[in-house]
């Protein structure tokens, strides 16, 4: 921990640091799911690592970066006191419908609570900036005489910061740390993203998560302290996602000597779900019971995280640009010699598989044929008479495989029929 501590105090752009950073050209710089994406899939959840950013007016964030989370199908509760979350009314398929999602961030410096909700895709990602528009420090203003009209931190109270004038001063929050952080992420920030379809009980159990994590400290008697190492933006995003049985969830309540076992890195994370999304296994499923939170995706709800509609996408930060560097940059916590890591991201990003939707649903149709054509149902004629423990798994297991081919098969034929613009979304 000492060493990681002056690694990261340390260490210059030349140095072994720049070993643990992606390059700009390393890869595609800007990859976004297709828009029909959002016809097809009226539910995602999307983990994303955000960069350092590198203020011309008030200095640099940490060179870890930083973690958020995009709902689409949660929404802001607008009546709620503090930072709450609800179904949204309708399955939204325009990023500009105010009922397409919100974004999650949580905050270092929030007291009474753990995470902010951002209502809407444009404000959470682009901060309602048209691409090609100049950023510009008017344009800054505006948009933060927007964010406090429309009540966005409503109940949330801050730890003192440094500068800070009070522990109430929001228009300086947003100004030093909240814009380019908790939204508008791209004025200041490079982006990495996995998004990840789910089914709508597995959005309510994120939902209840993180309802019930603010309500912990708005009406318990704790304030939240952020930790670096115990309990930073990312160990409450993965353990909304483990909640839903995305994966297992990380401690953040473990003795000091062992949570360096539960470090909670943004871009290691972004890495990892992106290896779960892509690369798991679906073809065994007696491996998927051997497997903790597969097993209990599967069971409750009928789901595995490898799957069609699972993309990757990186957004650069906005140019041209006034008040921040563009230089791209993100971390990852690994070995300068063997750079894992930074050598997977560059592997995935690079595939079209898992940047392209048409390519990455004809993969999972090839994919879900194969496993058909490999079961016999008639290999073993006694196997109802010998019995087997896992007879009534491997049943349900081929009727789910058999669904999501017919899910895929219909996705592709919206996508090339002479009306791929059907409201209806399709998912399984």
């Amino acid at each position: 921990m000492a060493g990681l501590a002056i690694l990261l105090a340390g260490c210059g752009d030349d140095g072994i640091l720049a070993r643990l950073l992606l390059k700009p050209g390393h890869i595609i710089i800007e990859r976004r799911p297709d828009i029909a994406y959002e016809k097809l899939f009226p539910y995602y959840v999307e983990l994303c690592a955000a960069s350092q950013f590198r203020s011309k007016l008030t200095g640099e964030g940490g060179i870890a970066g930083h973690a958020v989370m995009y709902l689409k199908g949660a929404c802001r509760e607008e009546e709620a006191p503090y930072p709450q979350l609800r179904r949204c009314r309708r399955a939204a398929s325009s990023l500009d419908d105010p009922e397409h999602g919100a974004g999650i961030s949580v905050s270092r410096w929030f007291k009474n609570v753990n995470w902010v909700a951002i209502p809407g895709y444009e404000l959470f990602f682009a901060g309602n900036l048209k691409p090609g528009e100049r950023l510009t420090q008017k344009q800054f203003e505006t948009l933060q005489q927007d964010v406090i009209a429309q009540g966005i931190y409503k109940g949330i109270a801050f730890h003192r910061y440094p500068g800070a004038t009070s522990d109430t001063d929001l228009r300086d929050f947003l100004v030093k740390d909240g814009i380019g952080t908790d939204f508008a992420l791209q004025f200041a920030r490079s982006v990495f993203c996995a998004r990840l379809p789910v089914t709508v009980g597995m959005l309510e159990q994120v939902i209840a998560f993180l309802n019930d994590k603010n309500r912990e400290y708005a009406e318990g008697e704790a304030d939240y302290n952020w930790s670096v190492w115990a309990d930073n933006c990312m160990h409450t995003l993965r353990n909304a996602l483990a909640a839903a049985n995305i994966w297992s969830p990380l401690s953040v309540r473990a003795i000091k000597f062992l949570q360096i076992f539960n470090l909670a890195i943004p871009a290691n994370e972004f890495v990892n779900l992106a290896e779960l999304m892509t690369g798991g296994d679906i073809g065994d499923y007696r491996g998927i019971l051997d497997d903790g939170p597969r097993r209990d995706a599967f069971h409750e709800f009928h789901w595995l995280p490898t799957r069609q509609g699972a993309l990757l996408k990186t957004l650069p930060v906005h140019e041209p640009n006034d008040l921040y560097d563009t230089k791209f940059r993100l971390f990852t916590l690994q070995s300068p010699f063997l750079m894992g890591k930074t050598q997977r991201a560059i592997d995935l990003l690079s595939d079209q598989r898992f940047v392209n939707l048409d390519a990455n649903l004809h993969y999972f149709e090839k994919k879900y044929a194969v496993i058909l054509a490999q079961h016999d149902e008639r290999r073993d004629a006694l196997a109802s008479v010998r019995g087997t423990p896992f007879r009534r798994v491997e049943r349900l297991y081929y009727n789910y495989i058999r669904a999501q081919q017919d899910a895929v098969q219909s996705m592709l034929d919206r996508i090339t029929s002479s009306d791929p613009t059907s409201t209806e979304p399709v998912t399984k």
